[in-house]
């Protein structure tokens, strides 16, 4: 029976064994493709192996982190030092004097974040301009305030207030 049909076989297994050999060349392309993709990852003839990469990227993420800290503790120094600047502020004009015409008198509060600074007075008068300031501590002075000062002084306290508020 083998002989009879030996011709039919042996065309089978023939287009069986091209179809096989079709799918090694296929397979042999895919793998080259695949082995060329692995060195160049792991790091080839010409680039650095992954190896040293990651030891690289590494060692940058550490630098990172490190200059990271110094920022923020730079950031936290600055915020520290923030709070000593003067940050609020408040100017009254007024007329000292009811026979000059215009308020060209002032007041003016300025006062860092823990109330101290200073308030200034420009008083303007035919005979010359005088400027007065007073010390203030924790939104006090120990010099007795204008009712003018006393203004400007709670005006920049209420500035800082309204921003909190915010």
């Amino acid at each position: 029976m083998i002989s009879e049909y030996s011709s039919l076989i042996l065309i089978g297994v023939s287009a069986f064994s091209v179809v096989l050999f079709i799918i090694v060349i296929v397979l042999s392309v895919k793998l080259n493709k695949l082995n060329k993709k692995y060195n160049y990852f792991m790091g080839g003839k010409k680039e650095k192996p992954i190896e040293a990469l990651l030891m690289d990227y590494i060692d940058k993420v550490m630098q990172v982190e490190k200059d990271n800290e110094r920022i923020i503790e730079e950031c936290n120094l600055i915020k520290k030092n923030m709070k000593s600047c003067i940050q609020k502020a408040g100017i009254i004009r007024y007329n000292a004097f009811g026979d000059m015409g215009g308020d060209l008198c002032y007041a003016i509060a300025l006062l860092d974040d823990y109330d101290d600074g200073v308030v200034l007075n420009g008083i303007h008068s035919r005979e010359g301009s005088y400027t007065y300031a007073k010390p203030i501590e924790n939104g006090k002075s120990i010099y007795v305030l204008s009712a003018e000062e006393a203004q400007a002084l709670q005006m920049a306290q209420l500035k800082n207030q309204k921003k909190k508020l915010d």
